[in-house]
């Protein structure tokens, strides 16, 4: 336990751990046939340049990395914890920026600086059930960082034929050189409707999400252990 905290507690480390997850995402991604489903759903947004958030389960992380095309850049919103180091130094990796933060502990300062990105015309990445759960379950914190930021949400996921489940608290998915993988994109989610509360648009979310990563699970072969859909 005292290695495991000095390893965590070593800013080296942790970017030597981003530099190497980096690399396992390209592997991953050159070794394996990736199918990018529904692009028409972001596409109009992307071309016309309009900021998005992209909402992800926080077990499906990994490859999302490959699934944004947009033309404007991606800010991901990471945990200020010291394990949030390692995502946030794998995300510089691939040219993307980094807020630190949560949806729901990031402070005035995280909500500030997402928003400033937004109104720049940029984009934000996003975990709803994250940094620490529950499970598939969306925070009120990405709709209202939305409709301050005026932006759409995107639902997005990815599963694969070859990969494993984490013993995680996300269920955290890695997927292995060789397969099938499968990067899905959700209808965008409008928060600009007057006539929709925060709790239901939250759900509409949540209920997106658990629908296209169950789809892409069916779709990839993994059938129960995959993603409940309910």
């Amino acid at each position: 336990m005292k290695l495991f905290k000095k390893i965590r507690g070593s800013s080296f480390i942790r970017r030597t751990a981003g530099f190497l997850i980096a690399q396992y995402v390209r592997l991953i991604w050159l070794t394996n046939k990736w199918e990018l489903q529904e692009k028409g759903h972001p596409s109009p947004s992307w071309s016309e340049g309009k900021p998005l958030i992209a909402c992800f389960w926080h077990g499906r992380l990994l490859m999302l990395f490959k699934g944004w095309y947009g033309s404007h850049k991606l800010h991901m919103l990471i945990s200020s914890h010291p394990d949030g180091e390692i995502i946030a130094r794998t995300t510089q990796n691939f040219g993307f920026g980094w807020i630190a933060g949560s949806s729901t502990r990031g402070g005035r300062q995280a909500l500030f600086n997402i928003i400033k990105v937004l109104k720049k015309g940029e984009s934000v990445g996003i975990t709803p059930d994250g940094p620490r759960g529950p499970r598939y379950q969306a925070s009120l914190g990405v709709i209202q960082i939305a409709r301050l930021g005026k932006a759409a949400i995107m639902p997005l996921t990815y599963s694969s034929t070859r990969g494993f489940f984490m013993k995680s608290w996300d269920r955290f998915f890695i997927p292995l050189p060789f397969g099938k993988g499968i990067i899905r994109y959700g209808p965008l989610i409008e928060v600009n409707d007057p006539t929709k509360s925060d709790e239901e648009i939250r759900a509409e979310l949540e209920k997106s999400l658990r629908k296209i990563t169950y789809e892409a699970d069916l779709e990839c072969g993994h059938g129960e252990k995959g993603m409940e859909i309910a």
